[in-house]
């Protein structure tokens, strides 16, 4: 599990790239956010995202524009990585599995390859669906640097609402 090289493809590569900072060293002339420091981050976050505000996306092929991770980082991140595919396949509940089968599949379908694969898909779905979110957070009225931090000050506390986080943070320490 997150062994391998993994390619996104058309829009979701895109938005990877633009949500990136290292994408700069790549191309000067790229528009970034650079909200993360590398796609590996993003790839590690968008499905908690994508899962917490239940949007999935399928492969999108309408660009020939492409991204590849590469299985060194996901080697690096493989811990963390299982926790976030398990956290995401024991909550997701768009397939109606009783609690017993959730578990099932968190912890024990990566020995069944079919069930492995299928899950992986599912995984990958609302990988790309957070993806799409925060692209379209972070784009939406936000052109420079600034904005971009301002956005990240809005994230926080927009996850303060919506999941009625009870502690308070205080923003300003952390800049």
């Amino acid at each position: 599990m997150f062994s391998n090289d993994y390619r996104f493809t058309g829009k979701h590569a895109t938005y990877v790239k633009f949500l990136n900072a290292f994408t700069r060293n790549l191309d000067k002339t790229a528009e970034v956010a650079g909200i993360f420091a590398y796609a590996i981050d993003v790839y590690m976050i968008a499905p908690l995202i994508g899962a917490a505000y239940n949007r999935r996306s399928p492969v999108d092929t309408s660009s020939t524009d492409s991204l590849n991770i590469l299985s060194s980082q996901f080697i690096s991140r493989q811990d963390k990585l299982e926790s976030v595919y398990r956290l995401i396949m024991i909550s997701e509940k768009s397939s109606n599995l009783s609690d017993d089968e959730r578990i099932d599949r968190a912890f024990k379908d990566d020995e069944q390859p079919e069930e492995f694969n299928a899950n992986m898909d599912l995984f990958h779905q609302y990988t790309r669906g957070g993806i799409e979110w925060l692209y379209e957070f972070f784009t939406d009225g936000a052109s420079s640097q600034n904005d971009y931090l301002e956005k990240i000050n809005e994230l926080v506390k927009q996850f303060a609402d919506d999941f009625e986080l009870t502690e308070s943070i205080d923003l300003e320490s952390l800049m």
